[in-house]
Order: C-alpha cells, then structure tokens, then sequence
C-alpha cells in the first residue's frame, strides 16, 4: 500500500510539474518602446506586446512611439484579446488613441477590454481617462463610437479599473488561455500597478514604474519566466527619483527574492542608459539568472 501511495503522489507531482512548464515555443514578448518621457533619448516611449502562437494578443502600455512599432511588428490589430495599462503618465498611455484610430483601418470587430488603475486623488481612473480621451466630450469625441458603441457593427473598448488595495491581487480572464493579474504598487503620488500575464504554463511580469515601498513585486513575481523591470533611475537615486523608481539593487533583490527565471531592463532615461555596464554590475552581483537590455523591436524568448 506504502508504495502505491508513494507512486501516486509521485504521478501527481510530475503532471502538475508538467503542467506548469512553460510552453517557451508557443510564447514571446517582444518590446514596443524601451525609453521614458525624455524627447532626445532616441527611443520610443513605454509598450510591450505578447505573441502566442504567432498572433499579437496582449498589449501593456501604450507608450508614444509604441503603435509605430507595433505597425513595424507584422501584428494584426484584431488578434489582440486585451490591452493593460500600469499607469496613465504620458509615457505610458498616450498613444492609445493613435492603436483605436488606426483599428479603423483593421478588420477588427470584436470588443477590445481594456484594464488600468482606478482613480486616486492625482490621477483620473482608467474607465474616466477613455471617457476624457474618446467620449462623447472627450478631445477626439469624433472616435467616441468606439468607447460608447452606437453601430453593432463595430467594437467598444471596455474599460475595466483595477481596484488600488494595497496587498491585494485581482484577477482578469482575457481568454480561455490567457489571464492577467494585477496588483497595486508605489509610484509616488500616481496610481499604478503591476501586471503578471499568464498563457500556455508561462508567465511574464511587468513592474512598471514603481519603488518598492508597498513591497509586492515579490509576490506577484514569484517564479515568473520573465521580469521586465524599469530601469529609470541609477543606484544612487535621491529625493523624487527614488519616490518613483526603483533602483537596479532593489531590481536585483526583487528578481533574486521571486527567483525569476530571466530580467529584461527596460524604461532606460538617459541618466541610465549611459551606465548600464554599471547597472548589470550591480545587478549580477545579486541576482544569478540571465539579463537582457532592452531595445526597441527587440523579441525576447522565454
């Protein structure tokens, strides 16, 4: 009986082993805008897109620039099953406007859901910043068929807004395949959050921009096949800087604690992107895995 009890659990540990490995072949993540907000650091701001089996399906963030290369990638608009967004700071959502205009060109005539922090006292809520954007009294009203949807025959952006608890994670089901995860992280006075995208026994994680003082990458880190961290500030960030960002040790804590299986630096300022041999220093010296510097167009296998 002890051994046929001992073969059964062995059984149940290999398939859930089985299970959650990462189908790499299936999944790539490939960077849109490796910058910040700076006009001459010669790269586009924030965004990153999701490949499975060879359709675009998540985008995250949609910094400018972003569409741009987005266009440049060979995706089709219409296979994309959600857009996030870590925050609304111009770098990182203002070109959402320019991806539904230009769906106008695009065969696409599903609903788009579209997820990003609520409200606080500094920054309106994702649902509100659409409405503001492409509302019936917005500053492009005339796309404003795409938020409140008049002609079935075409698609609505759904917004949803990601509650700002702090410690808490919330679920959201883009797909029979694909989940997205998000939780709430300190970026100063601006309402943020961090995304973990999960499809096919992989798992990607998005800082955004963010310090470490609520401490929950971590968690919501944890194991993750990819880590794409901001790297907006250097080591001896001071005063606002570290407010707002986290430092590469934090980053190399944050990576070696979750133990992520690979770290793409990305969101470089010029401040940052003229030390990064010093950066990777730092980083290695903490964090044992593989470390990628981002690019824009880059694509990055898990």
């Amino acid at each position: 009986m002890l051994i046929r009890v001992s073969v059964l659990v062995l059984l149940l540990f290999c398939t859930h082993s089985f299970a959650s490995q990462c189908n790499s072949s299936q999944v790539k993540l490939q960077v849109l805008g490796s910058g910040g907000p700076e006009l001459d650091d010669g790269r586009n701001s924030s965004g990153y897109l999701i490949w499975y089996q060879n359709k675009a399906r998540v985008l995250i963030d949609a910094g400018p620039g972003s569409s741009i290369e987005y266009g440049k990638s060979g995706a089709e608009f219409a296979d994309l099953q959600g857009m996030l967004l870590t925050h609304l700071h111009v770098d990182h959502s203002a070109d959402l406007a320019a991806y539904i205009k230009g769906s106008y060109f695009t065969s696409r005539n599903t609903n788009l859901e579209l997820f990003g922090p609520a409200a606080n006292n500094l920054m309106p809520a994702t649902s509100e910043y659409l409405q503001r954007l492409m509302g019936d009294k917005g500053a492009f009203a005339y796309l404003k068929e795409y938020v409140n949807k008049r002609d079935e025959a075409d698609y609505k952006v759904i917004a949803t807004d990601v509650p700002l608890v702090r410690g808490q994670t919330f679920q959201y089901s883009l797909s029979d395949e694909i989940t997205a995860k998000a939780t709430f992280v300190h970026h100063g006075p601006v309402a943020a959050v961090a995304w973990r995208v999960e499809l096919a026994g992989c798992s990607i994680v998005f800082s955004g921009d963010m310090s470490n003082q609520f401490e929950v990458l971590d968690d919501i880190a944890s194991e993750a096949d990819l880590l794409v961290a901001s790297n907006a500030v250097p080591d001896n960030a001071s005063g606002a800087a570290i407010n707002l960002h986290m430092t590469p040790s934090t980053i190399a804590l944050i990576a070696k604690h979750a133990q992520v299986k690979q770290l793409l630096l990305s969101h470089f300022m010029k401040r940052t992107l003229s030390i990064q041999n010093e950066t990777l220093g730092i980083i290695r010296a903490k964090y044992p895995g593989p470390i990628k510097l981002a690019t824009d167009g880059l694509v990055v296998s898990l």
